[in-house]
């Protein structure tokens, strides 16, 4: 299993989750409150996790190149969204690999 993670520090990271995750809902499975989502997308899972100030993303893949696309997905709707601020994402890999 790959993983990565990236945190955006932001007043506004509670509303970044439930944006993130009620936009992704449209097309793949997904539930949120206001400081926990989780996104199912087809290439892996991605959890959130929020609170006043920052916004965790943590990203999961059975392949590298899953774990990329969803983090290029995740970059591509953060930049859409985030119009008040600019926000770039830092992704750290887990430099161990999971088995299931």
């Amino acid at each position: 299993m790959f993983q990565s993670t990236a945190t955006i520090h932001s007043e506004h990271a509670k509303k970044y989750l439930v944006v993130l995750c009620r936009h992704f809902a449209r097309k793949v499975p997904a539930n949120w409150t206001e400081t926990e989502g989780k996104v199912d997308f087809p290439v892996g899972l991605c959890t959130m996790t929020a609170t006043d100030s920052q916004l965790v993303i943590h990203c999961q893949a059975s392949q590298q190149d899953q774990l990329q696309m969803q983090q290029s997905i995740i970059d591509k709707h953060m930049d859409m969204f985030s119009r008040r601020e600019t926000i770039e994402l830092t992704w750290y890999p887990f430099d161990v690999q999971l088995t299931n």
